[in-house]
């Protein structure tokens, strides 16, 4: 079955701008550029960047990172809810609630890229 874009009744208006943003093509190669470019990015980063947060408050590096770890987790499951006809609403999540425990300021670099 051929990859196409969704179109806006398939998915929340939320989404709609991150939909317009992904590059046409195979959505597998689309997905691997994208891992590998973010992996190059996140491990060029000096080790002092790491914590760094661009206000007080605001989540760091190191959160962010992790953040987008969990929003592939989550993507994930409900791509595999989609695949297997699974139509009860989609929950979303909290990531203010998910950034605090996630303890990423704790963890090495190394470990939130391998996690990646």
């Amino acid at each position: 079955m051929p990859h196409r874009r969704p179109t806006p009744d398939e998915s929340n208006p939320f989404y709609h701008g991150y939909i317009a943003k992904v590059p046409d093509g195979s959505i597998v190669e689309v997905l691997e550029r994208s891992r590998l470019s973010i992996v190059e990015m996140f491990s060029s980063l000096p080790a002092d960047k790491w914590l760094y947060r661009y206000a007080p408050g605001k989540w760091t590096v190191k959160e962010v990172f992790l953040h987008m770890i969990d929003g592939e987790r989550v993507f994930a499951y409900r791509a595999l809810r989609i695949a297997r006809g699974d139509a009860t609403p989609m929950a979303g999540f909290d990531e203010q609630k998910y950034v605090p425990n996630s303890l990423a300021n704790e963890r090495s670099p190394a470990s939130l890229l391998q996690e990646f």
